[in-house]
């Protein structure tokens, strides 16, 4: 089976959407640059959205020329409308992500529009991507895991608009468990089903842990074959349309979950936990729900310590990607 795995870090979008402060753009910068060099490649810099909608994205230009010049990382951005895609190509985003729902109830609350009018939307934005050289393009599905407001979802209905999405030449599809409804069993059925009848397509999987099943469910998802996974330093994140969406998988569990089993992240764990303690000092008061921020990496020590009369041994630092 193939050990290596791609994480997404979604942290400086979908960790920061939901907080009442304002993050200063050099502070959100600063953020970005730790996590780039924790190893980091793909990074969601943030979204492309009405700022009186959402205020926390009012600086994307600004934010988006102080990151310019990081090397070797894929830069992408929400948009959920044609002018925001325009406006994420001309200041050099390298990815949009174009986000609705499964649910009609939530897409209404979330983006003010049917899910009729996303396809139209995701079409027009598929054009103006495919006229721009190295402009990429995936679609993140919400709710697909459960919805607020209608429960949850067959996954007849999950098939039936990810083809809706595939038949306008999309060949990436991230699948959102919004509110964090899922379990494994249920992550297992929609991610075989969707990857037996699209083979052609790469799918993602956005988990939140809202209920604790957030590292589960990833696992089940590398299970079935899904190898790009979404996650958020700290834990941080929520989406602010959606009652009771809290937090997403934290990129620390699950780089640390992953590194444990030998799979590659290309992430160093160790400077992975000094950008979650940038991000606590850059967020004073706000709570953060990596367990492994809290323990720390493990120190084994010898055999032998603890036992009456010997002493433990010094602390061992373990190097990065080793199993451990």
């Amino acid at each position: 089976m193939e050990k290596e795995v791609t994480v997404i870090e979604v942290g400086p979008r979908d960790g920061l959407q939901n907080l009442s402060q304002y993050v200063g753009t050099e502070k959100k910068i600063q953020l970005i640059k730790a996590l780039a060099d924790a190893g980091l490649r793909e990074i969601q810099a943030g979204a492309f959205v009405s700022p009186r909608a959402i205020p926390q994205f009012r600086d994307m230009k600004e934010l988006t020329a102080g990151i310019a010049s990081l090397p070797g990382i894929k830069f992408s951005a929400l948009v959920p409308n044609l002018r925001g895609a325009r406006e994420a190509i001309a200041v050099g985003i390298d990815k949009l992500i174009y986000f609705f729902s499964l649910s009609e109830t939530h897409n209404l609350n979330n983006v003010r529009q049917t899910r009729e009018a996303s396809l139209l939307g995701l079409k027009a934005i598929r054009e103006l991507a495919a006229s721009i050289p190295q402009t990429e393009l995936t679609v993140a599905l919400a709710t697909v895991f459960g919805c607020p407001f209608e429960g949850f979802l067959s996954t007849g209905h999950v098939l039936r608009n990810v083809e809706k999405v595939a038949a306008l030449d999309i060949r990436e599809i991230t699948l959102c468990d919004t509110v964090g409804f899922g379990n494994p069993r249920q992550v297992e059925e929609i991610l075989t089903a969707c990857r037996d009848a699209f083979p052609d397509i790469t799918f993602a999987v956005h988990f939140h842990n809202t209920r604790g099943l957030g590292l589960a469910n990833a696992l089940r998802a590398y299970d079935v074959g899904i190898r790009r996974f979404d996650a958020a330093l700290g834990g941080l994140g929520g989406c602010p349309f959606a009652p009771g969406a809290s937090g997403n998988i934290a990129t620390e569990d699950l780089a640390f979950m992953f590194a444990g089993m030998g799979i590659a992240t290309g992430i160093d764990l160790e400077g992975l936990l000094e950008a979650t303690r940038l991000l606590e000092r850059l967020l004073p008061g706000v709570a953060l729900s990596g367990s492994l921020y809290r323990a720390g990496l493990p120190r084994p020590q010898p055999p032998e310590a603890g036992r009456e009369g010997i002493p433990p041994g010094p602390e061992i630092s373990l190097p990065p990607h080793q199993d451990w």
